[in-house]
């Protein structure tokens, strides 16, 4: 008997060492599922973020537009830009928004009518104006007026943040790093720009 040799061990230290190293590659791939996740949704954030950009620019261009329209095509492209706040409202609201108000301690409902409420009070109070086709009135000119100063605004509070372009920053995006005050300074100025201009 003693000159048989053993295989237990070297088989046990095989099987051992063929199991850490299964494990090995699938907690990195785990870990690497969880990254590209979160990439991804820092992805749809900065979307969203970009959204929230044009919002303030169409909003902006348009009023300012309308305001010193002095003809049927210049009305036109002015509520063309007008137009692209309903786009850019949606996608920004449900995003960015959304999401600041959730992370802030808001429940889901509340997040969202926070974010919704005063874009579309906003969108309301626009809509008729410049559909004549006639001159605009003087309250009409107050409300393009105090569209025009919201937006400025808005854009302010907006510059504040830089939206990601790398996989890096999404997922710092992803994290909330930054840009939830920002959002939440944004949901604010944009009750205050409802009030002024509904």
């Amino acid at each position: 008997m003693s000159g048989k040799k053993k295989y237990t061990v070297p088989i046990m230290l095989a099987i051992i060492t063929m199991l850490t190293f299964l494990i090995v590659v699938l907690f990195s791939r785990v870990l690497l599922d969880g990254q590209s996740l979160k990439t991804e949704r820092g992805q749809r954030l900065a979307s969203s973020y970009n959204y929230c950009i044009l919002y303030a620019t169409a909003l902006k261009d348009g009023s300012v537009g309308l305001l010193e329209a002095d003809n049927e095509e210049a009305r036109m492209q002015a509520a063309k830009m007008l137009g692209k706040l309903d786009i850019s409202a949606g996608e920004c609201g449900t995003g960015v928004l959304f999401q600041s108000g959730t992370r802030t301690g808001l429940s889901k409902e509340d997040a969202m009518l926070a974010a919704s409420e005063p874009i579309q009070k906003i969108s309301v109070a626009l809509a008729p104006i410049g559909a004549s086709g006639e001159a605009l009135t003087q309250e009409e000119r107050a409300t393009l007026t105090a569209a025009a100063a919201s937006a400025d605004k808005l854009s302010g509070i907006l510059g504040a943040y830089t939206a990601p372009t790398g996989a890096d920053r999404f997922r710092q995006m992803q994290a909330g790093v930054d840009w939830v005050p920002v959002a939440q300074d944004f949901v604010k100025a944009l009750k205050e720009a409802a009030a002024a201009i509904g």
